[in-house]
């Protein structure tokens, strides 16, 4: 899609001494973790959270996709990624993978996580006789010491350090950021709204909606019984009644088709949000920033989203913060033209 006009950043062949000692004490963790006999080349993540991060950490080792890969990613993710097979694997509702495509796939490591379904329900690899290796990849704090690892199996200690470390910066500004608008006590309430309706949401706590707290947002939303915790799938279905109760201050959503309509909905202009339009459209390049799957790239999605909620506050250059991100997590960087379609929301995920 952008290929005529990115960028693409050679790796440097030295990285600071800093991060190959930090790469190096880290490694003690990995070897804990997963015990390998050689560096592999073909590697198989078992869902899209863990496909995503090969694909910004060593994407000429992943050997096939869950589901077939966003178009809207073509000249960000390398151009023969999306001559791999889709294999499938654990996510969503009841998913699982073409077993006879893996096997076909000779993978040498597999990679698992419970990020959206629990690992005991993978564990039938383990049984192909190809090593299994977890990550966590929970929460975005969890993002480090994994990338860590990975970088570590794969042989990529130097990226994986650098990776993590990124992470940490971006999570700590987020947490100054909302240290100082708390501090004003400027924290506004927001409500995620998913499905084309604008009526299923996430409970406070769940990883579906992890954006919008580190944005220095609240979530309106909470359910009963440690509901956030026990579902990885997410997507609770409300009435509008409840909505107006909560009356948010702001709405994001990543459905096109509920945005669109938003403002123009009688019913929803009832809302302080849609009176004040502070509904916001999250980007979705190179895939979904903010959900499904909640990846590394609601890092991203808290930055924008922070910027949107408190434009007066922050001087946020999005610009800069997400042309920045995207060339170090896949090394490839937009030009000003394209990152301006991109935050506009003028490049959609339309697969459902």
């Amino acid at each position: 899609m952008f290929s005529s006009s990115i960028r693409h950043i050679a790796p440097k062949s030295l990285y600071a001494a800093s991060i190959l000692i930090l790469a190096m004490i880290s490694n003690a963790a990995a070897d804990d973790a997963c015990h390998l006999k050689h560096e592999p080349q073909r590697v198989y993540s078992a869902n899209p959270v863990v496909t995503y991060l090969m694909m910004a950490l060593a994407p000429e080792k992943l050997v096939g996709w869950n589901f077939p890969p966003p178009p809207q990613a073509r000249g960000i993710f390398p151009d023969n990624s999306f001559d791999k097979p889709v294999i499938g694997g654990w996510f969503g509702q009841g998913r699982t993978p073409n077993m006879e495509e893996l096997i076909r796939s000779k993978p040498d490591l597999m990679l698992l996580s419970g990020a959206t379904v629990n690992t005991d329900q993978q564990r039938v690899v383990e049984k192909l006789g190809v090593p299994v290796c977890y990550l966590k990849l929970d929460r975005l704090t969890d993002y480090p010491q994994d990338l860590r690892n990975l970088g570590h199996w794969l042989g990529k200690a130097q990226r994986g350090e650098k990776l993590a470390q990124e992470v940490e910066q971006i999570l700590n500004r987020l947490a100054e950021h909302k240290r100082m608008l708390q501090a004003q006590g400027a924290l506004k309430t927001v409500y995620y709204a998913e499905s084309t309706s604008g009526l299923a949401t996430e409970c406070r706590g769940s990883i579906h909606s992890e954006a919008i707290p580190l944005a220095g947002g609240i979530n309106p939303h909470i359910c009963p019984n440690d509901h956030a915790k026990q579902s990885r799938f997410g997507r609770v279905d409300i009435n509008f009644e409840q909505l107006l109760r909560y009356n948010p201050d702001a709405i994001v959503t990543q459905e096109i088709g509920f945005y669109e309509r938003v403002y123009q909905d009688a019913k929803w202009r009832s809302l302080k949000a849609v009176q004040n339009r502070q509904v916001f459209f999250m980007p979705q390049v190179p895939f979904r920033w903010m959900d499904r799957p909640p990846s590394l790239m609601r890092l991203l999605a808290a930055e924008w989203l922070m910027a949107q909620l408190y434009p007066q506050s922050l001087n946020t250059d999005l610009l800069k913060v997400s042309g920045d991100f995207i060339e170090t997590f896949f090394q490839v960087r937009p030009d000003d033209a394209q990152l301006k379609r991109i935050l506009n929301g003028e490049i959609v995920d339309e697969r459902r």
